[in-house]
């Protein structure tokens, strides 16, 4: 169902001229929870996310993919905004990000450093001490440190 609506809400939220950061599902009594993270260059405040909500409630109504039973929330990722896929990590290229880990690297599992490289298969974090390669299957929660 997340592949379906992020297909669906993609070109909607570029049309608008914002970029989606992020989707999570979840559950909230018994509804599901959909909350949309969207940026741009110029930043997001409360207008873009009515914007966007209106927007994007409008097509998941018309397409039924939740079956009319969701509640969505737009929201801005934030400065300490959570890195969820491959392509979050190589923007932030030289900023710093705290990150808890799913096992241990290095005997630690909560890492704050500086992110020096982005490849495929790991990132490179600098603590200033240590650095560290870490699988993005190993990381639990990413979140850019302010």
């Amino acid at each position: 169902m997340k592949e379906q609506i992020l297909k669906l809400i993609d070109p909607i939220l570029i049309s608008m001229k914002y970029e989606l950061w992020g989707l999570n599902i979840g559950q909230h009594n018994n509804s599901l929870k959909l909350t949309l993270y969207i940026d741009s260059k110029i930043g997001i405040n409360i207008n873009d996310c009515e914007k966007v909500s209106k927007q994007v409630t409008n097509t998941l109504d018309i397409e039924n993919i939740c079956n009319g039973d969701y509640i969505l929330e737009v929201s801005s990722p934030g400065l300490d905004r959570l890195l969820m896929t491959k392509e979050h990590f190589a923007k932030c290229i030289n900023k710093k990000v705290k990150l808890k880990l799913k096992w241990s690297v290095q005997n630690r599992k909560n890492i704050v450093g500086i992110i020096k490289d982005v490849n495929n298969n790991f990132i490179v974090i600098n603590d200033k001490t240590d650095i560290y390669e870490i699988d993005y299957d190993s990381i639990d929660k990413a979140r850019l440190k302010i």
